[in-house]
């Protein structure tokens, strides 16, 4: 307690040069918190999304990846496309109850980029059994909406007609389940097409869904077939390269922090050399005395960090308006979550401990004697 008593009153005697540090580890801390939440809430949407979805089996091209819908998941396809031919192969296996090709879009609506799922009425009750309020028909000229996707586009009133071009489309029903799934709309695919960038795959037996994939595979050497689990990890690939690019550019922030930390841990070491050569004096170990400047240091870094994560989760929220807007996205991106509350305050006690590495080596090479003689 003592060394802590002595580490606090040095930092409230040195107010000036400590709010300055305090003020550089918040950015840092702050900047990590905010960015990386982009990339927390980009891996919670896939999660969720793959959550409210029945689909044990999916079937794409070789060349496509594995993406959420919308804006951001369209960028992963490429223009390859499934026959009609393999989907009724498909179809024959026998432990699938219902398979169904999928293709997707994106539309520009008023405020946002519209995800648009081209699905049959029957396989949206099969494939999202937590929608409610979906019709008992969808006709071809006709769309459902989200509730989440309806109130962002028309508020409380929403319209009865959907534009999208020339074309012109009823609105058959508005569906809610929660989550991502009120920002789809639902349109019926077109009789005629050219072929579909996903088969989804519904079957009797989950839990042979590993061989049933093999054997698709095995049929069609040039698609790619995933499980449930093997799509969410090779979505999550994605995500981490995401969460690496926006933690590096975080990084730099709390890299200048450090060197702030050390600098200002320096110059008041070099101010003090007498002090703690007198504390050594009469009986202070030289763990008593670097003991101090740690605590100094993290009561630093520790109160930075705190009001770097409070500051992060401010600007994580006006980042996200700024990213919603720039990718018209219809839904909320960014992410705040406990752990990465956790990793921020555990990043500022790195930058405290960092800080006083140069220090503590100083001092515990200091002579008494040569202390003494410092003025």
């Amino acid at each position: 307690m003592l060394t802590f008593s002595l580490a606090l009153r040095n930092v409230i005697r040195n107010r000036e040069r400590s709010l300055l540090t305090l003020i550089g580890v918040l950015l840092a801390i702050g900047s990590f918190v905010a960015l990386v939440s982009l990339a927390e809430g980009l891996s919670g949407r896939i999660e969720t999304e793959l959550d409210s979805r029945a689909v044990d089996v999916y079937v794409m091209p070789e060349q496509a990846l594995a993406l959420p819908s919308g804006p951001i998941g369209t960028i992963g396809y490429s223009q390859d496309t499934i026959s009609n031919e393999t989907l009724a192969k498909v179809k024959e296996l026998p432990n699938v109850v219902e398979a169904v090709g999928v293709n997707r879009d994106s539309w520009k609506g008023r405020h946002a980029i519209l995800p648009i799922l081209y699905l049959e009425q029957r396989a949206i009750a099969v494939f999202f059994p937590n929608l409610s309020g979906v019709p008992e028909d969808l006709a071809e000229g006709q769309v459902i909406l989200g509730r989440g996707l309806a109130q962002q586009e028309f508020g409380s009133n929403p319209a009865d007609v959907v534009q999208h071009g020339q074309i012109r489309l009823s609105v058959a029903g508005i569906v809610h389940g929660g989550g991502f799934q009120d920002f789809f709309a639902f349109v019926k695919p077109a009789a005629q097409n050219n072929g579909y960038q996903e088969i989804w795959l519904k079957l009797n037996d989950v839990n042979l869904a590993s061989g049933d994939a093999a054997t698709l595979r095995s049929q069609f050497p040039g698609l790619k077939v995933l499980t449930r689990r093997e799509y969410l990890a090779s979505s999550n690939v994605f995500v981490r390269y995401a969460w690496l690019l926006q933690a590096s550019i975080a990084s730099i922030g709390v890299l200048i922090a450090i060197t702030a930390s050390m600098n200002t841990m320096l110059m008041s070491t070099y101010e003090r050399l007498r002090e703690f050569a007198v504390l050594r004096a009469i009986g202070a170990s030289r763990t008593t005395v670097g003991m101090m400047l740690l605590w100094e240091s993290l009561m630093l870094s520790g109160l930075g960090g705190v009001l770097g994560c409070l500051f992060g989760v401010l600007v994580s929220g006006v980042l996200d308006e700024a990213v919603v807007v720039l990718l018209q996205l219809p839904f909320p991106l960014a992410q705040i979550t406990p752990l990465l509350l956790l990793q921020g305050m555990l990043l500022s006690m790195l930058v405290g401990a960092a800080g006083a590495l140069i220090p503590l080596v100083l001092i515990w090479r200091q002579q008494i004697m040569d202390g003494l003689r410092t003025e």
